[in-house]
């Protein structure tokens, strides 16, 4: 009975060894989990701008054969979406437009313009956009028949 009662004691210890080295895990990946969340920074800790203050605009230079938009500059809050739907932030009547077209958004101080699997393409300074790409200040933006001048300027002024 002596040997019986060993091997329990055996068994209990190896899953209290195993137990433990699970908690062990589970404990390293939850404290790494919570490093990673602290370091990134959030949605709205990129970009150290009051919300009302436009971080940039695009201005509507030529519209091809779209019909005429009621405004020809538009205030970019990153991100910043464009499409032919309503709920977009830079709604485009365009036929040649997707519904969510593209997208404008500011990573750092850096923006960048990427294509949203729209039908016919995003184009940048002409060339077609595949994968995101970076902005200058200037670059020209086509969105079906409509082009568009990509300003980061903060002021109203600078969209002239």
């Amino acid at each position: 009975m002596s040997l019986e009662w060993t091997l329990l004691a055996l068994r209990l210890l190896a899953v209290a060894v195993l137990y433990a080295f699970l908690a062990v895990v589970v404990l390293v990946i939850w404290r790494d989990l919570r490093s990673a969340a602290r370091a990134q920074p959030g949605p709205g800790e990129r970009d150290q701008l009051p919300v009302d203050v436009p971080a940039g605009w695009l201005r509507l230079t030529a519209s091809g054969d779209a019909p005429l938009q009621a405004v020809d500059a538009f205030a970019l809050f990153p991100p910043t979406t464009l499409g032919r739907a309503t709920d977009n932030d830079v709604v485009l009547l365009d036929a040649w437009v997707s519904l969510h077209h593209a997208l404008i958004e500011r990573r750092v101080e850096e923006w960048w313009l990427a294509d949203l699997g729209s039908r016919n393409g995003t184009r940048l300074n002409g060339a077609p956009v595949t994968i995101p790409v970076l902005l200058a200040d200037g670059d020209v933006i086509g969105i079906g028949q409509m082009e568009m001048v990509f300003k980061m300027q903060r002021d109203a002024n600078s969209t002239q």
